[in-house]
C-alpha cells in the first residue's frame, strides 16, 4: 500500500487524494490480473487445437487430424503438422483500460516453415478493441446515448481518442442480425396486429462537391424525410404480451409500400388460418388498400378510435369557437367518446343517432367526420373475447412509435438507411427486454455474442 492515512477523518483534499489513488490502484491490479486470464485460455486453446499441451512431443500420424485454423502459405490443416512457435505481443483496449504486451501463442507449419493463420475465440486478430467495447456501444446506442457521449467515455477510459465512425462502424455491424430478423419464420402468430407509421430523416449523397469548415472536399448531403412502417403483434391470452413484429423504411404511406411489409408478414406466417384474427390501422387509405389486397377479407379491420375522435376534435374547433363555446365542446367531445363504451355494436348505432340529432345543426362537419365508415371503427364488437382496451386503439403502437421516436430526436437524422435499421433494432430488441422483464445489459450483451456466431 502507498497510501498514507492521517489519525483523523479525512476530509477535503485529502479524502479526494486518497480516494483517486484507490481507483488508480485499483485499475492498475485489474489489468495486472486480466493479462495472465487472457493468455491461459489462449494457451488452452492452441493445446485443445493441437491435441497435446505445451511441452508435448508432436505425434506423427498418417492420418490427418484436421482443424479450422491453416497454414498462411500452403492452406494445411493437419494440426498434427503445426508446432508451437512463441509468442507475438500486442495491445488490446478494454473496458478497464489499456493492455499492454499481451503475449500470443504462434503456430509454425512444418510443411513450409511459414506461420498458421490462427483465429481465436476469445481475441480478433488485427482488431484494436475486445468485444467488450462492442458490447458496451449496444448497450449505450439501445439507451439512446450519442456517440459523442459514448466516445467521450470510452477514451476517457482508454487515455486515448476513440473516433465516432470506430463507434458507428462497431454498432453497424451487427446488419446480419437484422436482416435474419426480417425473414425467420414467425411461429406463434399473435391475435391482434397494430400498424402505424412515424416519420424520420435519412441524409443521402449527392455528386455535388462542395468544401466544408477544414476545407476538404465533400459530397454535399441532403435530408430525405423518410415514413417507417411498424406492425405490432399482441397476444390475447390474459399474458399482456406484445412485440414488434417487423417494420419496413418507406418513401410514403402508399399502399404499394405497406402491402410490402404484410406480403413479408404473410410469408413469415401471419395469416388468419395461424391465429390471425384482426389488423388495428388508422384511417390511412394505403394501409387499408394494402390490408384488402393481402389479406381480403379473412381478417377484421379495425379503425383506430384514438385517430377517429382526435379527427373530430380538430374538426370541432372551427364549430366551437370562444370562450363561450368551450363548455360545449367538452360535452360534445365527451359524448362523442362515450359511444364507443357501448356494451354491443348496436347500442354504439343508437348512440351514434341521438348523437347525431342532438348536435348535428349545431356541428355538422364534426358529426359527418364520425359518421364516416363508423362501421369500421366498431368492427372489435365482433370479437368479443378479445380485450378491447388494446385493439380498438393504436394507443400501445403510439406508445411504442414514442420510443422510437426518442432515439430520432437524439440522432437527429441518420447518415444512412442502413444506420436507421439498426437503430431501429436496437430500439426494438430494448422494448422487447422491458416487456419481457428481462435486464437490456444482458440482452445487448447477447446481441453481439449472436452476431459473433453468425460471423464465427
Amino acid at each position: 500500500m502507498s497510501i498514507r492515512f492521517s489519525h483523523g477523518k479525512l476530509q477535503g483534499a485529502e479524502r479526494t487524494s486518497v480516494l483517486q489513488e484507490v481507483q488508480r490502484q485499483a485499475k492498475t491490479a485489474a489489468l495486472v490480473a486480466i493479462k495472465p486470464v487472457l493468455s491461459t485460455f489462449l494457451e488452452e486453446e492452441v493445446a485443445v487445437k493441437l491435441g497435446r499441451q505445451k511441452g508435448e512431443a508432436r505425434r506423427a500420424s498418417a492420418q490427418a487430424r484436421e482443424i479450422d485454423w491453416q497454414c498462411g502459405q500452403c492452406g494445411c490443416h493437419d494440426a498434427n503438422q503445426f508446432t508451437r512457435d512463441g509468442h507475438y505481443r500486442r495491445g488490446l483496449e478494454t473496458g478497464w483500460g489499456h493492455l499492454d504486451d499481451l503475449q500470443v501463442p504462434m503456430l509454425e507449419c512444418q510443411h513450409c516453415q511459414h506461420d498458421v493463420v490462427a483465429q481465436f475465440t476469445i481475441l480478433e486478430k488485427f482488431q484494436r478493441f475486445w468485444l467488450d467495447l462492442d458490447q458496451d456501444v449496444l448497450f449505450g446506442s439501445g439507451l439512446c446515448q450519442s456517440l459523442r457521449d459514448l466516445s467521450a467515455r470510452w477514451s476517457a477510459i482508454l487515455g486515448s481518442s476513440v473516433g465516432l465512425r470506430t463507434l458507428n462502424e462497431r454498432i453497424n455491424q451487427i446488419e446480419p442480425l437484422l436482416q435474419q430478423a426480417h425473414s425467420e419464420p414467425i411461429t406463434d402468430v399473435p391475435t391482434v396486429v397494430q400498424c402505424d407509421g412515424i416519420w424520420v430523416t435519412i441524409q443521402s449523397q449527392s455528386q455535388t462537391i462542395k468544401r466544408d469548415t477544414r476545407q476538404r472536399c465533400r459530397h454535399e448531403r441532403r435530408g430525405k424525410r423518410v415514413v417507417v412502417l411498424v406492425a405490432l403483434g399482441f397476444w390475447n391470452d390474459g399474458s399482456g404480451r406484445r412485440e414488434v413484429l417487423d417494420w419496413e423504411i418507406a418513401s410514403s404511406e402508399e399502399h404499394t409500400e405497406w402491402e410490402k411489409l404484410l406480403n413479408r408478414l404473410w410469408h413469415r406466417g401471419v395469416q388468419p388460418e395461424k391465429g390471425l384474427q384482426m389488423i388495428v390501422r388508422d384511417g390511412s387509405g394505403g394501409l387499408g388498400e394494402a390490408v384488402a389486397l393481402v389479406y381480403g377479407s379473412e381478417v377484421i379491420e379495425q379503425r383506430c378510435l384514438f385517430h377517429k375522435l382526435r379527427n373530430v376534435a380538430d374538426k370541432c374547433r372551427s364549430e366551437f369557437k370562444g370562450e363561450e363555446q368551450k363548455e360545449a365542446k367538452r360535452q360534445f367531445l365527451e359524448q362523442a367518446s362515450a359511444i364507443y363504451q357501448a356494451e354491443s355494436a348496436q347500442q354504439a348505432r343508437e348512440r351514434l343517432v341521438a348523437w347525431a340529432d342532438t348536435w348535428g345543426e349545431r356541428a355538422p362537419n364534426s358529426v359527418a367526420t364520425l359518421e364516416r365508415d363508423f362501421e369500421q371503427t366498431i368492427a372489435y364488437y365482433r370479437v368479443p373475447e378479445l380485450a378491447r382496451q388494446w385493439v380498438r386503439t393504436t394507443s400501445l403502437l403510439e406508445r411504442t412509435n414514442r420510443q422510437l421516436r426518442r432515439k430520432f430526436r437524439q440522432v437527429g437524422s441518420f447518415g444512412s438507411q442502413k444506420g436507421a435499421e439498426v437503430a431501429i433494432y436496437l430500439q426494438v430488441k430494448r422494448l422487447h427486454a422491458r416487456w419481457s422483464k428481462q435486464q437490456w445489459w444482458e440482452v445487448s450483451c447477447s446481441l453481439y455474442l449472436d452476431f459473433r456466431n453468425l460471423n464465427p
